[in-house]
């Protein structure tokens, strides 16, 4: 099944007020960066898996942190629901 996400490249979530981004590498992990601008900010190393053409499960080795749904990517954006919510990424 082909991955539906950029592989290697950067995601940045296009957003006045919190930060993503996030590197899917082959290997199926997941570099983020996750928080708030000019607010803290952690960088967890995360898990991947391909769930359809059109969908992945980002995950802990404790839990499931996020479903993203619907990806479809427009030029050098990527556009994703994600746990309820349409989110847009800038691919980088």
């Amino acid at each position: 099944m082909n991955t539906p996400i950029p592989i290697g490249q950067r995601l940045t979530l296009v957003s006045g007020t919190d930060i993503e981004s996030y590197r899917f590498n082959p290997n199926g992990s997941v570099v983020a960066t996750l928080g708030k601008k000019n607010g803290p900010a952690c960088g967890p190393l995360f898990r991947y898996s391909v769930l359809s053409e059109d969908g992945i499960e980002l995950s802990s080795s404790e839990r499931v942190i996020a479903t993203w749904t619907r990806i479809e990517i427009d030029g050098n954006f990527l556009r994703a629901e994600c746990d309820g919510h349409i989110k847009t990424f800038r691919i980088e």
